[in-house]
């Protein structure tokens, strides 16, 4: 009888759902398929049905296959039976599914935030767990897909040690792309999501597969022509490989159906490039009042004010802008803020400068020919002075504000930037506890801005207290990771690594013999700390900077290029550090020509940068520009390099080092009142610039004028007394003239003020050593060997004392140990093989020179030994070759002086034969400098014999050294022969 129920209640099952199967088949015949099969008909013992769940399920599985809009459940009202257990069954599917959906959401919410907080590894796993419950969820396999990308362009290029790759997954290996296989996955789940194929395009093409990247983009544009996002980055792309037009019309046919501020600026920059300013500004003003987001209405505002300043001068449209831009924000937008502020300073320099031009003008074309017009200088700090007031107090009235609760700023206002920019303002103008104080107000206003937890880190590391830095970075850090505080919290491990993170060493520290224990960087910590903010930001410039500068001072110059190689691909919004930090890693191992096409590329990026928007880091390029030059300076291009300066100076014109360099390229080319010029004006802009004193004297020194030499030197010692250069350059004029005593109170002065300053030590050894006082200059001698035995100068000093006491044996014993402690001195080699020549030994004499010159091909006086060489040995092969060899490096014959040699010489003499009347502008800077070194008064108090007494005893043990070497070789000593 139970069996006999059991039969019949199963056939009248089945019939109910054969008929319920007829009736949602007609249902979707008359509206439709929305499903892109069937639903199956599950029979059970517990009869469930699954068609209304099973439509609604796959409905919401296409959309995040396609990717669009938000993950939400789309339902289906469509009714398919009217008895009441089929409406229970559906509702508990339902509830299921939707707890299900609010799984895969809490968990996509605690991926990313692990993600945010620099946990990727196990963000990877969550959303790898997410795939496994909903594999058609495009958001997490995006979200997959690029965290594996990110970890992996870091990883690819990066030279694993052997300690670091035993931390390392197998499955992280460097021959497998896990990012690939999760991009091939997600489009294969998601083959409509156009925004997995646009990464997929972004990671191939930041690996350099060009090729394929544009397959993925080709694919995703198939899905959609006119997606904004997929255009823009396709254009970037194609605009890297130089096919502009293919950029342009990638971007304008985006912009005919949406605008985006991405593709409003890339356009405009386009345009600005192509010499089209009013292109670009036709472009913003077309498209700004089609943008709803205030984000990316102020981006373009802060382009067309850039604009407007950069291009078109006009200063009152660039702030009508800004402020429109802040009127129609609801936030108060703090980025308007620091703009409106800096270009109110900037307008300030402007106004300075051309009523300063104006004046000049004026005064150059009065009748009054007694009219001071060469009275009028431009004052460069006295205008950034003011330019840094005016955007002081407009940082100060922006902080008060936002403090003032009635203003309603404090509720509004999302972060501390304008704490931070005015709080950077302070630094630069060397006002460190002003600054402290400032970030201490923010932070209290804004307790969760990391950005302000770092740059207080920052400012209490220049105050030295480096524990209170590492607790505000790693606040900031909790708070929210970035990559400039990971890059200044590894910087800082760097420098001054603690005990507990660092293994403790033995380093050698002052005199021989005397060893004290220090911290030796964590290299392998610093490292990751560098990758990490790399993940975080891979267009973050400073972090490549630091991080090939740390792998050039550890000695690997290979990884060293592949990560500022990776800078440069990355096309970081910093470029120009990432290229200057390339350039002289080039220069660091002789790759001249190489470092020169860096520089020019980089220049060419940064002004392609700075042509569009106003940003932190275009002042930057001023040493891309600098160097740039003096490495055509150093390279004998007198005429290249000051074409260089000129260009960088017409951008950035209150550099000081820019007009240094413009200063000694005219010193090169021998035109002595325009070097003038630019001297003045570069310690115009900058009075604490102790190289441009320095040179400006020294030049003044070379052309006889002693006086005018005197007093810049005395100029740039009071605007900064610790440059040892200086003092020496001062002691030195002094001896010159005949001033022994006062010579060695400068030197002794000097050495108070800078006891680091190895080369000081040396030349008042000299001055000793002139005067007779050898003991005296042995002491000094010896104590700058001690500290540091590497610069071949004081070898030869040494050499020189011994030589003019007698001890000739010392001499060359003396000079070989300056040649194991200094192997690419150019003079020790000279003076060495001179030594040799004496002594009729030509063929090792011509060994030392030509490795000299192989040391150091530009320096002339081995040139000039050499030929005095070949001449007495009547070598004329020798020499022909020698000359052409010295015609292939200078730009003029060697052996020839150069036809404007004896013009020079007589207006040498001419000027040493003057009444030495300090000119006014000099004059006028010595007022402004308010010089009161008084050697009479201020320095007669030193005591320089009491000084010299205090040194000595480090060199013993390299004279003991050599006196071993010298029992040594008489025991093996033979008679001279003449070669």
């Amino acid at each position: 009888m139970k069996n006999h129920y059991t039969t019949t209640r199963a056939r009248t099952e089945r019939v109910t759902l054969l008929v319920l199967s007829l009736v949602f088949l007609l249902s979707e015949i008359t509206h439709g398929f929305t499903t892109r099969t069937i639903p199956s008909i599950t029979t059970s013992s517990s009869s469930r049905i699954y068609v209304s769940s099973s439509s609604s399920s796959d409905q919401d599985r296409q959309g995040r296959r396609r990717g669009g809009g938000s993950a939400t459940i789309a339902t289906t009202s469509r009714e398919t039976s009217s008895s009441s257990s089929h409406k229970k069954t559906t509702h508990h599917n339902q509830h299921s599914y939707n707890r299900t959906k609010r799984k895969v959401r809490s968990m996509f919410r605690y991926a990313k935030t692990l993600e945010k907080q620099g946990r990727w590894r196990e963000a990877s796993k969550t959303l790898s767990q997410i795939l496994k419950i909903d594999p058609y969820d495009s958001y997490s396999h995006l979200a997959l897909a690029r965290l594996e990308s990110r970890r992996e362009q870091s990883n690819v290029l990066l030279l694993r040690h052997t300690t670091a790759s035993s931390s390392m997954d197998d499955e992280e290996e460097i021959g497998g792309s896990k990012a690939r296989k999760a991009f091939q996955r997600g489009t294969e789940m998601c083959p409509d999501s156009i925004h997995l194929w646009q990464a997929w395009a972004l990671f191939e093409q930041s690996m350099g597969d060009i090729a394929r990247a544009k397959e993925l983009y080709e694919k995703a544009l198939s899905i959609d022509s006119c997606n904004p996002y997929v255009c823009h980055a396709y254009g970037l792309m194609e605009q890297r490989e130089d096919n502009l037009e293919h950029a342009k019309d990638l971007w304008e046919h985006a912009l005919q159906h949406s605008s985006t501020a991405a593709l409003v600026c890339s356009l405009g920059e386009l345009h600005v490039s192509n010499g089209n300013a009013s292109l670009a500004k036709s472009l913003y003003q077309k498209h700004v009042s089609r943008l709803t987001s205030e984000r990316e209405m102020t981006e373009v505002y802060l382009a067309a004010a850039w604009l407007e300043e950069k291009h078109f001068k006009n200063y009152e449209e660039a702030e009508k802008l800004l402020h429109i831009a802040l009127d129609q924000s609801s936030m108060g937008n703090s980025r308007v803020q620091v703009a409106l502020a800096k270009l109110e300073g900037r307008k300030i320099q402007s106004q300075q400068i051309g009523q300063h031009l104006e004046g000049f003008e004026k005064d150059k074309n009065s009748k009054n020919k007694h009219d001071n017009s060469k009275g009028r200088k431009l004052d460069v700090e006295t205008i950034q002075q003011q330019q840094i007031n005016v955007m002081r107090k407009r940082f100060e009235e922006a902080c008060n504000a936002v403090q003032n609760e009635d203003s309603g700023l404090s509720k509004i206002m999302e972060d501390g930037r304008l704490y931070n920019a005015w709080a950077s303002l302070e630094v630069k103008s060397g006002h460190l506890k002003s600054a402290r104080k400032i970030l201490m107000r923010g932070i209290e206003q804004y307790p969760n801005d990391a950005t302000l937890q770092q740059a207080a880190g920052k400012v209490e590391e220049r105050f030295g207290n480096y524990t209170g830095a590492r607790d505000l970075y790693g606040g900031s850090l909790r708070i929210e990771p970035s990559a400039p505080t990971l890059v200044a919290y590894a910087m800082l491990e760097l420098r001054h690594p603690t005990e507990t993170s660092a293994a403790v060493e033995v380093e050698e520290e002052g005199a021989i013999g005397n060893r004290n224990k220090k911290p030796k960087a964590n290299f392998t910590m610093v490292e990751r700390l560098f990758e990490e903010a790399l993940l975080l930001d891979p267009k973050h410039g400073p972090v490549y900077n630091a991080y090939g500068n740390m792998e050039l001072q550890r000695g690997d110059v290979a990884k060293a290029r592949k990560v500022f190689e990776r800078g440069e691909n990355a096309r970081c919004t910093d470029a120009a550090s990432v290229y200057h930090g390339h350039a002289k890693l080039e220069l660091s191992i002789g790759n001249v020509e190489k470092a020169r096409d860096i520089l020019v590329e980089g220049l060419q990026e940064v002004e392609r940068l700075e042509g569009v928007m106003d940003n932190s880091y275009h002042e930057r390029a001023a040493f891309l520009a600098h160097t740039l030059g003096m490495l055509e300076l150093n390279a004998n291009r007198a005429a290249q390099a000051k074409e260089v300066f000129a260009n960088g100076i017409s951008r950035h014109g209150t550099s000081s080092q820019l007009l240094l360099g413009s200063a000694l390229c005219e010193v090169k080319l021998g035109r002595e009142e325009s070097a003038r010029t630019f001297f003045e004006q570069a310690v115009n802009a900058n009075k604490k610039h102790a190289q441009a004193w320095q040179a400006w004297g020294g030049m003044e020194m070379k052309a006889g004028n002693f006086k005018v030499a005197k007093t810049l030197f005395e100029c740039g010692i009071q605007s900064a007394p610790t440059h040892g250069a200086l003092w020496q350059a001062y002691a030195t004029l002094e001896s010159r003239l005949g001033n022994f005593e006062t010579a060695r109170i400068l030197f002794a002065a000097g050495v108070q003020k800078c006891p680091k300053h190895v080369p000081l030590y040396q030349a008042w050894a000299s001055l000793e050593m002139r005067g007779g006082n050898f003991n005296e200059a042995k002491l000094l001698i010896g104590e700058a060997l001690t500290r540091d035995k590497t610069q071949g100068s004081g070898w030869l000093v040494a050499a020189k004392i011994e030589e003019k006491q007698g001890n000739e044996g010392l001499v060359g014993l003396i000079l070989k140990r300056g040649l194991e402690c200094a192997p690419n001195h150019a003079e020790l080699y000279r003076t060495l093989a001179e030594l040799e020549v004496n002594r009729f030994r030509f063929d090792a004499a011509r060994s030392l020179l030509e490795k000299g010159l192989e040391v150091d091909p530009m320096h002339a006086p081995l040139y000039h030994s050499l030929a005095e060489l070949e001449a007495r040995v009547f070598n004329v092969d020798g020499l022909a070759k020698l000359n052409k060899r010295a015609a292939e490096v200078f730009n003029t014959n060697a052996l020839v002086p150069p036809p404007a040699s004896m013009q020079a010489w007589g207006n040498k003499i001419k000027m040493g034969r003057s009444n030495e009347l300090i000119p006014d502008g000099v004059a006028t800077l010595a007022e402004k400098v308010r010089v009161d070194i008084d050697i009479d008064n201020t320095l007669m108090d030193l005591d320089p014999d009491s000084i010299i007494e205090q040194m000595g005893g480090g060199f013993e043990a390299d004279l003991d050294y050599i006196s071993g070497e010298i029992e040594h070789s008489s025991t093996k000593q033979k008679p001279l022969t003449q070669q």
